[in-house]
């Protein structure tokens, strides 16, 4: 939404918030499960029982698909082609994406707009943060955009979890102001039957309000960042409450899932966790199976496993490749995160299904009054400038946001930054900005979007 819509939001009393954030939601769901969504969702409930064969014909022939949408449309790869002189008569099985150079972030970035198709229209724009904190803007087309969503029915509903369930959803929304602790912590999206748990405002004095809305609601899943998941149910468990409610799964998405993390929400709501790999970029997607491997959709796209050197490993960076999204290709994609191979295969170029996804261990912001916020990207996005950018908490009312910039004017950008924090951190947290060239890497080559550097149990 518009700032001005949020302004109007944040004014209005909550029963009109409920309102708006419902027909927000019908108007999403028009866009999200309209007109080609049920043929896509009937192709991806099939893909369940493809064979090898069957998935390798099908993947095949999109490949090559889209490689020649990207010789004819897509600027970035015309050229590209050319200096490589290959024709998309030389991709013909899925294998062959190894013939194309791998593409990094910083490329994508630098050259957004050539990697826009001429002829293919954008169905919606996606703006994302990233792990890294670095700003994208990706165009997707209907049918890439409504086939995420098909992806994420699929799982649930392989899971037991029927669409149009109730569900109680614990994100990033920022559904009040931090700084307000009075309740109520939801709001109520009528379109999808989903209950919109605010995150920010979840600690040891609010916890009652939580348990008895829920209590109320009655979810039949509960969806969302594992972080903040568990949070809940380290509340249930250490108060000794048991929930009045009994969901069919909990599916968590957006953060790598911690083992401890698992065992601690299905001890407290006894039910099982069901999670999901996805990106903003749209070009692949794993969703969890009951030996808690990762099958990856072979619709959505070709996904490699590589190590520095670009060949294929057990265990290495995920690298992927669009098979349907026409607005804006990314061949050969490396998504940054990291994952092992389900399979001992080695002669396989292609990975199918993932035993886990390493992905970032971020660390979490602790606040003064006891509230943990484990995912903050959403302060990154819309900065004008700004390149990548790392929190490091250094003590329990201090921050340090690290912020590479690739403009020399950045004063304003700054100030917006200190205000995007302060809103999720209700201002308990002093937060200076450090302009930097760049933010160092860790040892394995990973980037922590969050650092904390001091210990809350020594602290209190």
């Amino acid at each position: 939404m518009g700032s001005l819509k949020d302004d109007f939001y944040q004014r209005a009393p909550v029963w009109v918030q409920n309102i708006l954030v419902s027909a927000y939601g019908y108007h999403l769901y028009r866009k999200r499960y309209g007109g080609m969504f049920n043929d896509i969702l009937r192709l991806v409930k099939q893909s369940r029982s493809w064979s090898r064969e069957q998935i390798e014909a099908w993947q095949a022939e999109q490949l090559h698909n889209i490689v020649r949408h990207c010789r004819k449309s897509v600027p970035f790869y015309q050229q590209l082609f050319a200096e490589y002189g290959l024709h998309e008569n030389d991709i013909t099985q899925p294998e062959d994406v190894a013939k194309l150079p791998i593409l990094d972030k910083k490329t994508l970035r630098q050259f957004s707009s050539r990697f826009r198709s001429s002829t293919a229209r954008p169905y919606m724009l996606q703006h994302t943060s990233g792990s890294t904190g670095s700003p994208l803007a990706l165009d997707v087309d209907e049918h890439t955009y409504k086939l995420a969503m098909a992806l994420l029915v699929d799982h649930e509903e392989a899971r037991g979890v029927l669409f149009g369930t109730r569900r109680a959803t614990f994100a990033g929304r920022m559904i009040q102001p931090a700084r307000k602790l009075s309740p109520p912590f939801a709001r109520f999206n009528r379109a999808e039957n989903q209950m919109l748990f605010s995150s920010y405002h979840l600690n040891k004095e609010t916890f009652p309000w939580y348990a008895d809305r829920l209590r109320n609601f009655r979810p039949r899943e509960l969806i969302g960042y594992p972080s903040a998941i568990s949070d809940l149910a380290s509340y249930y468990l250490a108060s000794s409450t048991t929930p009045d409610f009994e969901p069919q799964a909990v599916v968590t998405n957006s953060e790598t899932l911690l083992d401890w993390q698992r065992e601690r929400i299905e001890i407290a709501f006894n039910c099982p966790v069901y999670d999901y790999y996805g990106t903003a970029e749209y070009v692949i997607f794993a969703g969890q199976e009951r030996d808690k491997s990762y099958r990856l959709n072979p619709i959505l796209g070709v996904t490699e496993l590589l190590n520095e050197q670009g060949e294929p490993t057990r265990e290495g960076r995920l690298v992927a490749t669009t098979l349907t999204n026409k607005a804006m290709p990314l061949l050969r994609y490396d998504i940054g995160d990291f994952a092992v191979n389900a399979s001992d295969e080695t002669h396989s170029r292609v990975v199918y299904k993932l035993q886990r996804i390493n992905g970032r261990v971020d660390d979490y912001v602790e606040t003064p009054d006891g509230r943990r916020l484990g995912r903050l990207d959403h302060i990154f996005k819309g900065i004008n400038g700004l390149v990548e950018a790392q929190i490091i908490q250094t003590s329990i009312e201090h921050c340090t946001i690290k912020a590479v910039f690739d403009t020399p004017h950045y004063t304003d950008q700054s100030k917006e930054l200190i205000r995007n924090f302060h809103l999720r951190t209700a201002s308990q947290i002093k937060v200076d900005i450090e302009i930097v060239d760049q933010i160092p890497r860790g040892a394995n080559g990973k980037f922590r979007n969050i650092i904390r550097k001091f210990d809350s149990e020594a602290s209190t």
